[in-house]
């Protein structure tokens, strides 16, 4: 028989509780790495999940996305591969040459099951102890996941849009950016034109296998890094990160003109209407979501199916503006 290269140690239970204590995700995902990292430090870990790539999504290719690192260099978006000369590829991971051990784990991703956790140590890592955790932290991604999605639609909820959008809010006054980085953050609302029609004609069943289908066409859209929420009903909202305004804008109307284009059930063409504003700390949240819904109507008043951009429409004074400051909002 080989030598065998595992030492088999009991997970500690405190690594377990601290991970069953986690409220979210984000939380969760940071947690996960942290006690890896205590476990075996010195090394390198990476939790990836697969994506769609922005510059190549009208071929719904997938490609990496580096979720969360315990590593020296934070910027570092591939890792290395044991002894080999040539890059090597698993599951359209890249990685390099390295002397040290590299250990590679099968994890459930936020929107899907195809995630990586990668270590990287000059020792190997007890297997049975990170699949424990592993088995934990699958099971609070399930859990979490659960709480905050929609169920018909596996979106994010509302309650999720409330304390997500608030949380990305408060913490982009503390990202640095170079004074060259155009990329940011927008905010769409997007409504299914005339689905209230919908309902009364064919009825609720079918309404939702509409609300389904829409659903499965946002999912497949747009990236993995992007939120996506069902707001209520017919309407739906998306929190783009990372992009310009004419890579939003041209991502949302990719979207509109893929809904225009599905064939659904009953012969039935289906249209939406979008309302789309930048999002950034410099304004009140409830002012962005009010400039999104407010391009949204726009929208829909001009005509249906279209995409309108707030800021571009202020700019043209053909949409007033309307800020919201905080002490104008109501809690009930």
């Amino acid at each position: 028989m080989g030598e065998l290269i595992t030492n088999t140690v009991d997970c500690p239970v405190k690594d377990v509780l601290h991970l069953v204590r986690q409220d979210n995700i984000e939380k969760l995902r940071a947690a996960l790495l942290d006690v890896i990292d205590r476990f075996q430090p010195g090394g390198e870990i990476y939790l990836y999940e697969q994506g769609y790539s922005l510059y190549d999504s009208s071929k719904q290719s997938f490609s990496p996305v580096l979720l969360d690192s315990r590593c020296k260099d934070k910027k570092k978006k591939v890792v290395k591969l044991q002894n080999n000369k040539e890059k090597n590829k698993f599951e359209s991971f890249t990685f390099l040459p390295t002397e040290d051990y590299v250990q590679v784990f099968s994890i459930e991703a936020e929107r899907s099951n195809r995630g990586l956790l990668i270590t990287i140590n000059s020792n190997i890592i007890d297997e049975d102890y990170v699949n424990t955790l592993l088995d934990v932290y699958n099971n609070q991604v399930y859990l979490l996941r659960n709480k905050d999605t929609d169920s018909l639609t596996g979106l994010y909820n509302r309650l999720a849009f409330d304390n997500k959008l608030e949380k990305i809010h408060n913490d982009l006054k503390y990202e640095k950016r170079s004074d060259d980085e155009k990329k940011q953050y927008y905010f769409a609302m997007l409504d299914i034109d005339y689905f209230k029609r919908i309902n009364d004609k064919f009825g609720h069943i079918y309404g939702d296998e509409i609300l389904l289908l829409f659903s499965n066409a946002i999912k497949n859209t747009f990236r993995d890094i992007d939120l996506l929420f069902r707001y209520g009903g017919e309407e739906f909202a998306a929190l783009l990160k990372d992009v310009s305004a004419e890579q939003a804008l041209s991502i949302l109307e990719r979207f509109r003109k893929s809904i225009e284009e599905i064939n659904f059930p009953l012969n039935n063409k289906v249209t939406v209407s979008i309302g789309v504003c930048a999002f950034t700390n410099d304004i009140p949240l409830a002012t962005i979501i009010e400039r999104a819904d407010k391009a949204l109507y726009y929208s829909k008043d001009s005509g249906r199916n279209k995409v309108s951009y707030f800021e571009a429409l202020l700019e043209k004074k053909e949409i007033d503006d309307i800020v919201i400051s905080e002490s104008d909002i109501e809690l009930f």
